[in-house]
């Protein structure tokens, strides 16, 4: 169903008004330096399924020649994804430990960007949701001052694959 115009209108004009909600996750240790920023936790999480999903098909099948440009522009994209999704030391630290190229590579040298992209990501992906848990953790009120652990509440999870709530 259509809207009309002048509704979509106003609509447009909310929508530009309306400020930016931004969401970043530290990373590292801030008092040693080394924190650095994902600016776009959302698509980080998003380019790393990609990559899992461009490295088992790789690593599954064969690579035929004529796939390989394909792949080539594949993982260019994903790259520039990541380089914008976080802060820029870890941009720097991308292209440092994994060159972008300009000539075209060999099917073992797309599977090896391919497997070091996915292996820095998952790294990366892992210290983001650690970070995001802890902070989750250290904000939740624990129900007994001797628990040594924290379990959350059972509420938090229902939406969790158990058919509840």
């Amino acid at each position: 169903m259509e809207r009309p115009a002048a509704a979509s209108g106003q609509q447009a004009e909310n929508d530009a008004a309306a400020p930016v909600r931004r969401f970043a996750v530290i990373v590292g240790e801030p008092a040693g330096g080394s924190a650095c920023r994902i600016e776009a936790p959302g698509r980080l999480l998003r380019v790393w399924s990609l990559l899992q999903a461009t490295h088992e098909q790789i690593e599954h099948g064969a690579l035929p020649s004529e796939g390989m440009p394909l792949l080539q522009r594949q993982l260019q994209a994903i790259r520039r994804e990541l380089e914008n999704t976080v802060s820029p030391p870890l941009a720097a630290e991308l292209r440092r430990i994994a060159p972008p190229r300009d000539e075209a590579p060999s099917a073992a040298s797309l599977r090896i960007e391919c497997a070091v992209l996915t292996s820095w990501t998952s790294s990366l992906t892992m210290q983001m949701l650690s970070t995001l848990g802890a902070a989750w953790i250290s904000r939740t009120p624990k129900r007994r001052s001797d628990c040594s652990a924290h379990v959350p509440p059972t509420s938090a999870f229902r939406s969790f694959g158990r058919g509840r709530g």
